[in-house]
């Protein structure tokens, strides 16, 4: 039996919160079944903005899986490299003015390589995987479901991804916090800003409903994270049974005038080299 892997991807810089609810998501994850998990902390990694010089583009020097930026040798690679080999992402964040955090930002504007505008070697080389986002914050309205929309953002925009919410399993049936996603909040808890804030062990008031429902809501994700990289890896499978395979992402086609000397679309153009499998450069 083909298993799936799940990454998750904790976008706190402290080892707290956020890292021990994508943890548990995970750990839901590996009980749908032939499911193996990991886990990032961007916690003590590299990871510089993008400044737009584009080098990664294909009319420039363009990325690889050797180096996807040309600019900063930092974490980024690696933790692409992790992305590109995973079926399921889940990624969290905490809330920081009303937003995930910097470096999360930071690591999804890094990723703009693999667009199809981008018409770089490893655009279109990263498709097709189920996305799914943990928020957590202080206040129980405390910018969740809006720092969500730049985690699904870049699932939709970067990743070309398919969006998981945290529609309940009957494990962890409803109330829970949200069934868009794993969003959670400390305000009813001991110890906030601790690595179990978020948990019904620290929740003051009993029952617990605060942390039960957090729990719930990061659980139910991690299921459903699992069981639609499974749906995708399947159906895959099936539809390449029937002769049907995902179809190539084209590429933009930029200016003569712009291209650099031996960038990847010079060599495109001029046949020096055939695009991979996973994309096409459209004829002039």
């Amino acid at each position: 039996m083909q298993r799936v892997k799940i990454l998750g991807i904790s976008g706190s810089p402290r080892h707290a919160n956020t890292e021990t609810l994508v943890h548990e998501a995970l750990k839901a994850a590996q009980e749908l079944g032939p499911v193996d998990t990991e886990l990032v902390s961007l916690a003590g990694l590299e990871i510089n903005p993008c400044d737009g010089c584009n080098k990664c583009y294909g009319y420039s020097q363009g990325a690889s899986w050797e180096r996807l930026c040309y600019k900063y040798d930092d974490d980024v690679t690696m933790i692409y490299k992790k992305i590109r080999d995973a079926d399921g992402v889940i990624v969290g964040s905490p809330v920081y003015t009303g937003d995930i955090t910097a470096k999360l930002k930071a690591l999804m504007e890094r990723g703009a390589c693999f667009c199809h505008y981008s018409a770089s070697p490893v655009a279109g080389s990263i498709r097709n995987k189920a996305i799914g986002g943990i928020v957590v914050a202080f206040e129980r309205r405390g910018g969740q479901e809006g720092s969500l929309q730049s985690i699904w953002r870049w699932a939709t925009g970067i990743m070309f991804s398919y969006i998981v919410g945290a529609v309940p399993f009957p494990d962890d049936p409803p109330p829970q916090a949200s069934a868009l996603g794993g969003l959670a909040d400390t305000c009813d808890s001991s110890a906030g800003l601790g690595k179990y804030g978020a948990m019904p062990q620290t929740t003051r008031t009993q029952p617990p409903n605060s942390g039960i429902f957090n729990l719930r809501s990061v659980r139910n994700l991690g299921k459903n994270v699992a069981l639609a990289a499974l749906l995708i890896n399947r159906g895959t499978l099936a539809l390449e049974a029937e002769g049907i395979s995902i179809p190539p992402l084209p590429l933009t086609s930029f200016p003569e005038k712009i291209l650099q000397p031996d960038s990847y679309l010079k060599q495109l153009r001029e046949g020096k080299i055939k695009a991979p499998s996973y994309q096409v450069y459209p004829e002039r």
